[in-house]
């Protein structure tokens, strides 16, 4: 009798193995069509638009990646479809399945530990030895500096004072006619010395008090609180010098992980609190893809909130009779900068620094900041004419 039950059995152990197979055939096909798709679609204007970028600063992604990806992708589906046919029964089933989800398990662990550094090691040594969390204005500068730190080879001296600005070691004069600076690190100078950066540059050719509200990794948004906090504390803002490039926005508004800038119905801006991060999206391989894929949504999205932060910008500077001009990478694409600042007459000056004149982390060199402030320069000179 139990011979029997055994045997009846079988058949339906054999028939639920089958579906498991026919089951794990069809989600391969479904991959690799999903891969022949993407190697059919992802063009150079594809990877520009969702990965290239909202990633871009001074330099440019290497667009031999646009072939090697579509390459991978149809290899990898060629190879899919061929191990259709040979896929595994129940048990050897259960063994794969296994090892697929041990590998996630540690390469999420791997991603929570090493995430940050994986995405810009310099910046995050940068980050933890300079910057402190500011309860307004989030990872900054951190007050009372004055110390030696070793970025992109160099040893740097960092100064700052109470309120977190960098400086040259002398104090900041509210009462004198000051250039004030808002953005990241590139405003603040990382991997240079004081008076190589390009704020400091502009202001000693020009005569004026340099006030610098630059910090390493700022967001748009950060930005932006920074000057609308500094500027009431000044009596004379003579201008002020903003910077523009387009990896501000995937950087300020990934993942919606930062709050988003909208236009407030009392005027100015209204920073909306960033929404409650899902299970999902606590998981750093969700993070990393973000980081690397932004869909037409987002990336729309993440516009309309970087040109209310600009145009805000402006109208806190006008708003004290200052001039206000940004900088934008010389890499921007035109209908980007159109979109930005031409329909909505902000005013800017487009650099283009050469990689020769960039440090191995990006950052602009001693020369290319000096090529930055030439720009900045006769653009302030022909305003403050103006006035």
């Amino acid at each position: 009798m139990r011979r029997r039950v055994s045997d009846a059995a079988r058949p339906r152990r054999s028939s639920v193995g089958n579906v498991n197979r026919r089951l794990a055939q069809a989600l391969l096909v479904m991959a690799a069509l999903a891969l022949f798709v993407f190697a059919w679609r992802g063009d150079a204007p594809w990877f520009e638009r969702h990965v290239f970028l909202p990633q871009q600063f001074f330099t440019v992604a290497n667009h031999r990646i646009v072939f090697w990806s579509r390459t991978t992708a149809a290899l990898t589906a060629s190879l899919l479809l061929l191990i259709v046919p040979s896929v595994p029964r129940r048990a050897a089933l259960q063994r794969l399945g296994g090892a697929v989800l041990l590998a996630l398990i540690v390469a999420e662990g791997f991603l929570q530990w090493r995430l940050r550094r994986l995405v810009n090691p310099g910046l995050a040594d940068a980050m933890e030895m300079l910057t402190t969390e500011h309860r307004r204005y989030g990872p900054t500068f951190a007050a009372g500096l004055d110390r030696v730190h070793r970025i992109s080879g160099r040893q740097i001296l960092f100064r700052t004072d109470a309120e977190s600005r960098r400086i040259s070691g002398a104090a900041i004069d509210p009462a004198l006619p000051s250039l004030v600076f808002t953005g990241e690190s590139t405003v603040a100078g990382v991997g240079l010395r004081w008076d190589e950066t390009f704020p400091a540059i502009v202001a000693a050719r020009l005569h004026l008090q340099v006030v610098n509200l630059g910090s390493p990794a700022y967001r748009l948004d950060q930005s932006w609180l920074r000057l609308k906090d500094a500027l009431p504390t000044l009596e004379h803002p003579v201008a002020v010098v903003g910077l523009f490039m387009p990896g501000l926005v995937a950087r300020s508004f990934g993942g919606q992980q930062h709050p988003r800038a909208r236009p407030s119905t009392a005027g100015g801006v209204e920073l909306l609190p960033p929404e409650a991060p899902a299970l999902l999206q606590r998981s750093s391989l969700y993070r990393l893809w973000n980081h690397v894929y932004w869909s037409d949504a987002a990336f729309e999205e993440g516009m309309q909130s970087i040109s209310a932060l600009l145009r805000d910008m402006a109208a806190l500077a006008k708003a004290r009779s200052a001039s206000c001009i940004f900088v934008v990478t010389g890499r921007t694409p035109e209908w980007m900068v159109r979109e930005l600042f031409d329909v909505t007459g902000l005013e800017y000056v487009a650099v283009d620094v050469p990689e020769q004149e960039l440090l191995a982390d990006g950052h602009p060199t001693a020369h290319g900041s000096v090529r930055i402030a030439d720009a900045v320069e006769a653009r302030l000179r022909t305003r403050i004419a103006n006035r």
